[in-house]
């Protein structure tokens, strides 16, 4: 009589490692786009359970408590060595001469780590910063075991092509972006559009009691930036704008910091507290604040600007902010008309004119409250393309068409 045992290898779910940046902590206790995005992974796969994923992550107190019972995600704190982390030989071999070199050891650590952790991945996604430091995981477990996950405009390279058997953009424009210098078939440049929590970023009240607490009132118009406190956000710009409006009403709140919820200040913020001197009470600045708390700010604002003044991949915060109902003011870059479209927002040229078309178009908004109503329905019906849900099946249908094809590439 045959014993019939089971297939423990069509029973294994795949085993996927997730690299950040050795920047900010996993889940996203400090913040961060990236760290955001691979929170929001893990808590789905806790509910839905389709794979196995390791995550890498810099050590922190906060965050080992916030992955405390996780089931489906084994998290590999690793803290950085001591000592400088780039050795600058390594980085002048990589840039000039073409050759990959892992100059950052936390890298080596993340790599040495895998072997206390069998089975090995069936494949490693690399989640976005200096993408050719993960060339030693790359030459251990083989390119095409490897993804580059790219969460922004990013040249590719003979290095690159080197390590990574394939990608994940998050935009159309990304991923021909980086195709231009790249021998990979067009078939392993996958996109997997961002996502945002619909169901805590969603339309709802305006919170009458943090608006006055910040000093608003009913008759003014709020217009929100959101993001690091950095030249290529354009919040200079937007600032410059405000002073081209000599609309008392028309106000400016900025949530955010230079370094997410660190402590740090820089040059550039100071200048924009001299520049916000300058318009007396119609700035307000609140420092970083935890994600959780955003939907609330989203829902005070009459209008959400998005200035950046680079090619931005995505757009998280214009993605949040049509979650919640609300306009969205943006420059045109990037992937960001390709996540606008079907918003109703409103997109301005970069270049020298920005900080006019930025004036022209909140007088018009402020003007026209029927339009902002309309935009922030248009928004919150664009936004739910983007939820969580969609973002988790979309990777998990990308993972295993990978590896149904043998893996990257």
């Amino acid at each position: 009589m045959a014993i019939l045992r089971p297939d423990k290898e069509k029973e294994r779910l795949p085993r996927i490692l997730l690299v950040p940046p050795p920047d900010l902590p996993v889940p996203a206790v400090q913040g961060g786009a990236v760290e955001t995005l691979l929170t929001h992974l893990i808590r789905e796969n806790e509910r839905q359970g389709q794979l196995d994923l390791l995550c890498a992550s810099i050590p922190d107190e906060a965050a080992r408590r916030a992955a405390e019972g996780l089931r489906h995600t084994r998290m590999l704190f690793i803290a950085r060595p001591h000592g400088h982390r780039r050795y600058w030989p390594m980085v002048f071999a990589e840039r000039c001469l073409g050759i990959a070199a892992p100059y950052d050891p936390w890298y080596q650590k993340v790599q040495l780590s895998l072997a206390l952790e069998p089975p090995a991945p069936d494949l490693i996604v690399a989640e976005g910063g200096n993408l050719t430091q993960c060339s030693a995981i790359s030459r251990m477990f083989g390119r095409r075991r490897c993804l580059a996950h790219l969460h922004g405009q990013t040249a590719c390279s003979p290095v690159m092509d080197a390590i990574y058997g394939g990608i994940l953009a998050l935009s159309r424009f990304i991923r021909d972006d980086y195709l231009k210098n790249s021998t990979l078939p067009p078939q392993h440049a996958h996109i997997l559009h961002n996502c945002v929590d619909v169901r805590r970023f969603c339309p709802g009240p305006v919170p009458l009691s943090l608006r006055t607490q910040l000093g608003f009132s009913s008759q003014d118009f709020v217009v929100l930036f959101c993001g690091r406190l950095e030249p290529d956000k354009g919040i200079h710009k937007l600032m410059e704008a405000l002073t081209l409006l000599p609309v008392p009403h028309i106000k400016l709140l900025i949530v955010g910091s230079p370094f997410f919820g660190r402590t740090q200040q820089s040059s550039f913020l100071r200048r924009l507290e001299q520049q916000a001197r300058t318009l007396g009470n119609r700035v307000q600045f609140t420092g970083y604040l935890p994600n959780e708390d955003l939907p609330d700010y989203y829902r005070l604002a009459d209008l959400v600007c998005v200035p950046t003044l680079v090619e931005e991949a995505a757009g998280l915060v214009a993605m949040e902010a049509m979650a919640c109902g609300r306009p969205v003011l943006a420059t045109r870059s990037g992937g960001m008309p390709e996540y606008l479209e079907g918003s109703q927002a409103v997109l301005v040229e970069r270049g020298d004119t920005v900080a006019d078309q930025l004036a022209w178009s909140i007088r018009m908004l402020y003007e026209h409250p029927a339009l902002c109503a309309e935009m922030g329905a248009a928004g919150a019906k664009r936004a739910q393309d983007f939820s969580v849900e969609r973002y988790y099946q979309d990777f998990v249908r990308i993972v295993h068409e990978v590896l149904q094809n043998g893996g990257a590439s």
